[in-house]
């Protein structure tokens, strides 16, 4: 019995070590993979600029790291989460560099409104990266209504409109506090501003230009902006996913017999309307999209459309005044979530990157994640 058991034991250990070491190996094979995928990706989609300086742990290589994307509700194993070729870190510092552009100097400021302040010394800084001087002297943006001053010399400021919160001068040598300074610019998405996309008339309790009446009536939530956590607010996403979907459809006449597809029918007429946001003229007629197998329709004008592909529900036209479309409707004529990797998608448990397809890539996402832990005393 004593032999029995020490084999068994003996079998036990065995198991155990070779299990530890198949682990090690695939944990070795998948960083690889998931490194290689992703410098890849940073060296595909951004020309190198000396003044982007390497940032410690950040392990999707995206200039933010990881304790400051989670800081700021990113995802730190995603470097490009609206997919659109420029790493995230890189987008929101000249996203952030323009907004402190436009903000107006202490002096100037209304009572109450974010500024910015500087205090110019007898000296000038020089670039480490380009030589470009500024004034050495200290500078910050404050926000008055959430009590908030963040340190934010002109040196930092040149490094952010190259994409880089670190900065490196001849005086200045460090790195902005980002949290602080998204909260005291009161920003979150890295995209540039669309002036397209008119305030909500209603309750907008995530501030994702989708009411919560819109956004309780199509199904999604009214706590989060970004569901699908791609650094694009939900109704600017959905709105042009919207314009997309409209766009491919087929044209056929009013009620047309034998059509059991979703379709659109023209009603354009002999006039054009004016945009009153960037006076681009559009026809002043409408499209009624119909869905026969729902027997819904719903008519949307032509201006509409013009103003969902720039990511709003609300419209502004010479012709049709202000006004905003029945989105909870249109989307269920729509069908929407329509196509795999619209708003609302349930993505199988394979599509690790969320793509609608499974190869590769899912497996260097994988990796990416291969040694994070849900356990709250992992051993």
């Amino acid at each position: 019995m004593r032999r029995l058991r020490r084999a068994q034991q003996r079998h036990v250990r065995e198991g155990r070590i070779f299990k530890r070491r198949a682990l090690a190996a695939g944990t070795a094979v998948a960083i690889t993979l998931g490194a290689g995928f992703a410098l890849n990706k940073a060296d595909a989609a951004n020309v190198p600029d000396k003044h982007q300086l390497v940032v410690k742990q950040d392990a999707d290589t995206d200039l933010l790291a990881d304790r400051e994307e989670l800081a700021i509700g990113y995802r730190p194993y995603d470097g490009d989460q609206n997919r659109n070729g420029t790493l995230d870190g890189l987008e929101l510092a000249t996203r952030c560099a323009a907004i402190i552009g436009q903000l107006p100097w202490q002096a100037d400021a209304a009572p109450g409104a974010t500024y910015k302040w500087h205090t110019a010394q007898k000296g000038i800084e020089t670039c480490d990266i380009c030589g470009e001087t500024v004034n050495m002297g200290p500078a910050g943006i404050v926000n008055p209504k959430l009590g908030l001053n963040v340190d934010c010399p002109l040196i930092a400021l040149h490094y952010m409109e190259h994409g880089s919160f670190s900065f490196a001068g001849n005086v200045h040598t460090s790195r902005i506090d980002i949290p602080t300074l998204m909260r005291a610019l009161e920003v979150r998405f890295p995209g540039e501003p669309d002036e397209h996309q008119l305030p909500v008339a209603g309750d907008d309790l995530d501030g994702d230009l989708l009411t919560d009446n819109e956004e309780l009536a199509a199904g999604y939530s009214l706590y989060d902006a970004d569901q699908d956590n791609n650094l694009v607010p939900d109704g600017i996403e959905l709105a042009k996913q919207c314009a997309e979907v409209m766009e491919a459809l087929p044209v056929h006449e009013p009620n047309a017999p034998g059509v059991d597809e979703l379709y659109k029918a023209s009603f354009m007429q002999r006039g054009i309307e004016l945009c009153e946001i960037c006076g681009e003229s559009v026809n002043m007629g409408y499209w009624q999209v119909i869905n026969p197998n729902l027997g819904l329709s719903l008519d949307v004008p032509d201006i509409v459309c013009h103003y969902m592909q720039h990511g709003s529900f609300s419209y502004w036209g010479d012709r049709h005044g202000k006004g905003r479309i029945e989105v909870p409707l249109l989307a269920k004529i729509l069908e929407m979530p329509r196509r795999c990797g619209d708003l609302g998608t349930i993505f199988a448990p394979s599509d690790m990157n969320q793509d609608c397809k499974t190869d590769l890539s899912d497996l260097a996402k994988l990796a990416e994640r291969w040694l994070d832990s849900t356990e709250p005393n992992p051993q």
